[in-house]
């Protein structure tokens, strides 16, 4: 179901560094969604290990994100899709579109059309599934769709507003010093 490994990596890292409760292919009613941050005051490390089953564990999901190419979500029953992502009952809920790395095996110069061509796709795919979305007025929260670039800016954005921080057992581990 995934677009690829690094972007959903990205997820879970910026999950992580912003304190949630992160998990990947998290199943809940109608299917799998990619990724899942938790509050961490209901902890989901508390009640598995594993990859969870939203219908059974006591979590409460703040964010999910379903990551496909465009090439998968066209081919893919959209509407049975946003059920499933919809079906965690997270306030927020993201569509990202990920690149595909067909534009690799390119000529140099047949790359840079093809991705031109393939950006104004992926948009086009963005604004028909946010126009889907939009006529889904019956459910809590909100579902919006991100092209990857989009996703990748915004982790950057956060990551200035929220930079790392260590508490002083990580720093002693990173480093073996004791800081005051």
């Amino acid at each position: 179901m995934a677009a690829c490994v690094p972007l959903l990596e990205l997820l879970m890292r910026l999950g992580s560094e912003l304190e949630f409760d992160v998990a990947r292919e998290v199943a809940c009613a109608g299917g799998t969604v990619d990724v899942v941050w938790c509050d961490p005051k209901l902890p989901l490390a508390a009640v598995t290990s594993g990859s969870p089953d939203l219908r059974d564990v006591p979590v409460l999901p703040i964010v999910a994100f379903v990551t496909n190419t465009a090439d998968v979500f066209e081919a893919s029953d959209l509407a049975a899709t946003t059920a499933c992502i919809e079906a965690t009952a997270a306030p927020l809920r993201i569509f990202v579109i990920g690149r595909s790395g067909r534009q690799a095996t390119l000529a140099p110069a047949l790359q840079s059309i093809d991705m031109l061509k393939k950006q104004d796709a992926d948009v086009a795919l963005r604004d028909r599934l946010a126009a889907m979305l939009r006529t889904r007025t019956h459910v809590h929260g909100r579902t919006i769709a991100m092209l990857q670039s989009e996703l990748v800016e915004w982790a950057r954005k956060l990551r200035e507003i929220h930079p790392r921080s260590y508490s002083a057992e990580s720093l002693f581990n990173r480093t073996g010093r004791i800081i005051d």
